[in-house]
C-alpha cells in the first residue's frame, strides 16, 4: 500500500478505543514487579509557615497493563517499536465476537473466526472472547 492510499485509509477509518485501566489491581507481566503507589503528606512547615507537602510516588515495571511489545523485548537483534513501519501497525481490521463458542480452558479455531468474518492476509484481527468480563478493572 503506498503512503497516500494509507493516509487515506487512516483519515477515513472507523477508530477503536482499547485503552484499559491502569490501577493497583492490574496485573504485572509475569516475574515482574506490580504497580505500586505511595501516598504521603509532609506537615513540614505547616507550623510557622509554609503549606507542607503532599503526593505520591508510583512505580511500576516497563511491562505494566496493555500495549504494544516489539520484537525486539524477546530477541536483541529484532526491531524496536521505532523502527516498526506505521503502516504494519495500522491498516485494515477485522472484528469478531466469539463469546458465544468459547468456555473456560477452551481453544478457539481458525473456523471459529472464518465462520464468522472474512479475514484477508495483513488484516489485524481482534477476538472477542468474552472474557473481558474477568478483567481486574
Amino acid at each position: 500500500m503506498s503512503n497516500d492510499n494509507h493516509v487515506d485509509l487512516l483519515s477515513n477509518a472507523n477508530w477503536y478505543d482499547l485503552t484499559q485501566a491502569l490501577s493497583i489491581f492490574t496485573p504485572p507481566w509475569p516475574g515482574e514487579m506490580p504497580l505500586q503507589v505511595h501516598f504521603f503528606k509532609r506537615l513540614t512547615g505547616s507550623w510557622g509557615g509554609g503549606q507542607g507537602a503532599n503526593g505520591q510516588l508510583v512505580e511500576w515495571s516497563n511491562n505494566t497493563g496493555s500495549h504494544l511489545v516489539g520484537p525486539r523485548a524477546f530477541h536483541s537483534g529484532a526491531e524496536a517499536i521505532a523502527e516498526i513501519p506505521l503502516n504494519r501497525l495500522s491498516g485494515e481490521a477485522v472484528i469478531v465476537d466469539i463469546s458465544d463458542d468459547v468456555s473456560d480452558y477452551s481453544l478457539y479455531t481458525p473456523e471459529m473466526i472464518t465462520g464468522k468474518v472474512e479475514v484477508k492476509v495483513g488484516d489485524i484481527l481482534i477476538i472477542n472472547t468474552g472474557y473481558h468480563k474477568h478483567a481486574y478493572d
